[in-house]
């Protein structure tokens, strides 16, 4: 499946039978002139395929199976986009092969582009819930998450910026929600190239180098972080602050030194009950600050915590993405489109 046909954004596992990804909003692009695409996928997922920027299918997969997906079938080419748009906290999903029908043509693949972003975070940034209300059912979480409509997606969409998306709902640097699956922290989540399946991989024995990520894959010129309402939210007891801040600092200077010259937006958000998070990351961004150190910046956002379990809204999402755009153009030296 790695073929020079496809561009990928998000992790990936390549091998020679599929590509493997748990990553929200991991997308696929390619050219082709077609009326219909076979799109031969595994795993719980729920995808959406774009033509030309715009929207023309969401589906559903579990097990393995073809989806046939009608496109323009106009003789023209056109710039298609296979994106999941679930996420895959544990789990994964696999993509076996990309055809075409028996007159399309695959065209020369979409370039890189010369603008990379990296988001790390949680379910804010994976679009949780994004398509749901607060009062909806609990088992409506598969259904109302969709990862392109998060601000990270957004963001890297209007800057048309090759990007990663390394978020996971739930999990917080030192301490995760409610203290769930303490062991599996995203420091630790964060080390391997589909996390949502490395706990089943460790477990079945397989080699852990064969699963860490090579950090050498994708250089991004900018890292949004947007960690910690896990950490300090739920039922208590909450995150150590002193770990926090150290494990915090810890996850900055390994990405100095995988990524020389990369730039940093720190954000935070006000969160329930104690509001701990905000003046937390303020301290952190001062000793970076103190400490001589000149790549990043601090914000605070506001958003409309109305879609499933008390999380931003469609429209918050939007205008999440408006309020971090200018500031990581300004970091990326990039002009507003």
């Amino acid at each position: 499946m790695n073929s020079e046909q496809f561009s990928f954004n998000g992790r990936w596992e390549h091998t020679d039978s599929y590509s493997r990804t748990s990553a929200p909003a991991a997308m696929i692009q390619f050219n082709a002139v077609a009326s219909e695409l076979e799109l031969d996928l595994e795993g719980h997922a729920r995808w959406r395929v774009d033509q030309d920027g715009k929207q023309v299918a969401v589906f559903v997969t579990d097990s393995r199976a073809v989806q046939k997906v009608k496109v323009a079938g106009d003789g023209e080419s056109h710039r298609y986009r296979l994106i999941k748009i679930s996420e895959s906290n544990p789990g994964g999903a696999k993509v076996y092969n990309i055809s075409l029908d028996s007159k399309g043509e695959f065209k020369a693949p979409p370039k890189a582009s010369s603008r990379r972003i990296e988001f790390i975070g949680d379910s804010f940034t994976v679009g949780y819930g994004v398509e749901g209300q607060v009062g909806d059912p609990d088992e409506n979480v598969f259904i109302a998450t969709n990862a392109s409509k998060s601000y990270a997606f957004l963001l890297a969409d209007s800057y048309k910026a090759d990007f990663q998306v390394n978020a996971f709902s739930g999990r917080g640097v030192v301490r995760n929600y409610d203290n769930i699956v303490p062991e599996w922290l995203v420091p630790r989540l964060y080390q391997y190239t589909v996390p949502g399946e490395a706990p089943v991989d460790l477990g079945q024995g397989i080699a852990s180098a064969k699963l860490e990520y090579d950090f050498n894959q994708f250089h991004p010129q900018v890292v949004v972080v947007f960690l910690g309402i896990n950490d300090f939210q739920g039922n208590p007891p909450y995150g150590d602050k002193t770990a926090f801040k150290k494990a915090y600092r810890e996850l900055l200077a390994k990405l100095r030194s995988a990524h020389p010259g990369v730039k940093f937006l720190l954000v935070s958000t006000k969160i329930w009950p104690n509001n701990d998070l905000t003046p937390t990351v303020k301290t952190i961004f001062d000793a970076e600050k103190a400490s001589g150190h000149s790549d990043l910046e601090f914000v605070e956002v506001f958003t409309e915590n109305t879609a499933l379990h008390g999380h931003p809204s469609e429209h918050s999402q939007v205008e999440l993405a408006n309020t971090l755009r200018p500031i990581i153009g300004r970091l990326g030296k990039w002009m507003s489109r």
